[in-house]
Parts: C-alpha cells; sequence; structure tokens
C-alpha cells in the first residue's frame, strides 16, 4: 500500500491529519480538484489511501526545475506560481496556479527533472502523489491507475493545447 513517509524532500511543508478519518477528508479533498471532480467516492477513498496532505506557507518551492523529486501536487487551497530560470540567472513568472488544479504531471509520469520552479503564493493546502504512489496504484489498482493515467494524459494534451495557441500568438 503507500508509503507512510512523510515528504522530506520539500523543506517547509507541514503534514496535515494522518489514520483512517483523514484519509476520508482527502477523499473529499480530491473531490474538489480538477483532476479527480468526476470520480466516484470510492475511488477517491482509495486514491486517498495514497496522497500525502500538507499544508505551506507562503514562499515554500514546491518543486526546482532541474530537481527530480517526482510528484504530482494537487492544490487544495491557496495559489502557486510557477517560474522559469533565464538566461541572465533570474526567473520570469510563467502563470498562477489557483485552488482546484494540479501541477507537476510530466515529472511524475517520466521521471525527469521539473521543468518550472513552483512556489506557494499564499498559504496554501496541497496534496502530493510521489512517483512510487502511483506505481503502488498501477500495481494494486490497475483499472483504477488506467483511470488516472488517462485523466494525467487529458489534462497534459489540454495545456498543450493551449500553450501552442499562445505560442501561436505570440509568434
Amino acid at each position: 500500500m503507500a508509503d507512510s513517509k512523510s515528504h522530506k524532500s520539500v523543506p517547509g511543508l507541514q503534514q496535515l491529519g494522518g489514520g483512517t478519518d483523514f484519509k476520508k477528508d482527502v477523499a473529499a479533498m480530491l473531490k474538489g480538484t480538477q483532476m479527480f471532480a468526476d470520480f466516484f467516492q470510492d475511488e477517491n477513498e482509495v486514491i486517498a489511501q495514497y496522497m500525502h496532505a500538507y499544508g505551506a506557507p507562503k514562499g515554500v518551492i514546491i518543486f526546482r526545475e532541474g530537481e527530480r523529486t517526482g510528484h504530482l501536487c494537487l492544490l487544495v487551497e491557496g495559489r502557486l506560481e510557477l517560474y522559469k530560470d533565464d538566461d541572465q540567472g533570474g526567473q520570469k513568472k510563467l502563470v498562477e496556479i489557483r485552488a482546484g488544479k494540479s501541477i507537476g504531471e510530466m515529472s511524475v509520469l517520466d521521471g525527469l527533472p521539473y521543468s518550472a520552479t513552483g512556489i506557494t503564493a499564499i498559504p496554501s493546502k496541497l496534496l502530493l502523489l510521489t512517483r512510487g504512489n502511483l506505481n503502488s496504484i498501477i500495481d494494486e489498482h490497475p483499472r483504477l491507475a488506467a483511470k488516472v493515467l488517462w485523466k494525467i494524459g487529458n489534462l497534459l494534451s489540454l495545456r498543450l493545447r493551449q500553450t501552442t495557441g499562445k505560442l501561436i500568438d505570440f509568434l
């Protein structure tokens, strides 16, 4: 089943709750996200067993461009900002992520480094799904894993279409 260790690779996160009763709360949090809103309650209860819930004050780096921590982040409350390193050693803000959205899908799938840096813009609550826990879902609940992977693929496809549209407007 899910690993129970805290997510030590992200300094500044404070683990929220624990135990069976709290996993029901996590399932409810999942229902409020774009990725899992259309999943059945029993499916979200299974997925909740593999999630880690955290609170984070403003300014916590959830992941850094170039790192390989390999987790998908679902923002339950708050706001995140994504930054991309530039050629002058600075960072350019790409986008703000609002509650209900996810980030880090590519890294959790392919294990490659993050392509941007994600930082909490205000105090936030988030759920993390590690690459290891995604692999556990695949092994232990293959039908549900197919649904999760399908949803991740759809979200990535939508983002690619949006990015392509912006690129065309830019050119």
